[in-house]
């Protein structure tokens, strides 16, 4: 129970009680909270004194409240500033990053071949891979890429970040990079893969990756909560 005669406020104190408990890692990036009712019966408070430490907890990004699922310890945001791979972004916030490949095919690269800088008939091979942070589904991301230029890709690890695999096993450094950014609402599919309560604004990421010619094409869609982009300008 809270003391009740601290001239500190409980619904203050409640929220230094769950900051702390997260600072401890008694509760981790994703985790869910213990319900209202549990912090009511635990701590002597009112539903009332419960839900502003709650509100205030969510307002300040400390946790994210989902409809119909309750309280969770919000996932630092994933920040890209230029050109990172998504498994650097979550090692940058100290988080594990983890993959599941979802859908590899190969096919004539048609209307890519022009995006690619390939012939309309040559096969690309298109990768769908959901990436997550410390166990928290973060984005879907899919990869088009020429067959000719990585021809054994099939039989690779694909978990992995895919500029270190370019990289170490075929030689070729991605250099730069063309990139459009544009909100769109979720689809069935991606609220299902990201765990999403619903119709959910989403930030859609296409880029073209270079060295001297196209490497590959991306389309991602990254949960608006939990990532940002930083583009440096300069006139």
């Amino acid at each position: 129970m809270l003391d009740k005669k601290s001239p500190i406020p409980a619904y203050f104190r409640l929220k230094q009680i769950i900051k702390d408990d997260i600072k401890r890692q008694d509760l981790k990036p994703g985790d869910p909270l213990p319900s209202e009712r549990e912090y009511c019966e635990r701590f002597g408070l009112s539903r009332m004194t419960v839900r502003q430490a709650l509100k205030e907890l969510e307002l300040e990004g400390v946790i994210v409240r989902e409809k119909g699922r309750g309280s969770f310890v919000a996932i630092p945001r994933l920040e890209q500033e230029g050109i990172m791979s998504f498994t650097e972004m979550v090692k940058a916030k100290g988080m594990k990053p983890e993959t599941e490949v979802i859908e590899f095919e190969r096919f004539s690269a048609e209307e890519l071949g022009n995006v690619l800088a390939i012939d309309s008939q040559e096969e690309i091979f298109k990768i769908s891979r959901l990436r997550k942070a410390s166990g928290m589904p973060v984005a879907v991301e899919t990869v088009f890429i020429p067959v000719l230029l990585v021809p054994d890709l099939g039989t690779l690890d694909l978990t992995g970040s895919l500029y270190h695999l370019l990289s170490s096993r075929y030689g070729i450094e991605v250099r730069n990079s063309r990139t459009s950014f544009s909100a769109v609402l979720s689809t069935p599919e991606l609220e299902t893969l990201l765990m999403l309560a619903g119709s959910t604004p989403l930030l859609k990421v296409e880029s073209v990756y270079f060295h001297t010619k196209p490497l590959f094409y991306e389309v991602s869609y990254y949960r608006s909560d939990q990532f940002k982009i930083t583009v440096n300008l300069s006139r």
